[in-house]
């Protein structure tokens, strides 16, 4: 019964968080009438980002998996990996938008998204389905 429950919170988390990366965010939100967004810089910064919408729908499939069939031991490990790949994704997402003629985020903005974030999986016992 408890695995019953663990599964509907992570999945709960799973529908919540919704299913594009921070990358593909601000890819959608790309002035494309800026000049900078022509630029090699910016291109390839589409490019490096285009992963993260694979790596953010893995994590969505695996991640609750290992939790419930580790009955709950492999949470922090995976709350741990899940936080790092989601730095990772923002800190491209800043990069994505500075490169191709937007502002980015700060370090700072992103330390604060990642860490609400992660909050949030914690506190709603979602963090294996982010």
């Amino acid at each position: 019964m408890n695995l019953v429950k663990i599964g509907a919170v992570a999945l709960a988390g799973t529908l919540v968080a919704g299913c594009a990366s921070q990358s593909a965010k601000s890819f959608a939100s790309l002035d494309r009438s800026n000049p900078a967004y022509q630029s090699d810089m910016c291109q390839q910064a589409i490019r490096d980002a285009e992963i993260h919408d694979d790596i953010k729908l893995g994590r969505m499939v695996a991640s609750p998996v290992a939790v419930i069939l580790s009955g709950g031991l492999l949470l922090p490990a995976v709350l741990a990996a899940n936080v790092g790949l989601n730095t990772v994704d923002h800190v491209d997402a800043a990069k994505l938008d500075w490169q191709c003629g937007g502002k980015g985020k700060s370090q700072e903005e992103i330390m604060k998204s990642v860490a609400t974030g992660a909050a949030f999986d914690i506190a709603t016992g979602s963090a294996g389905s982010k």
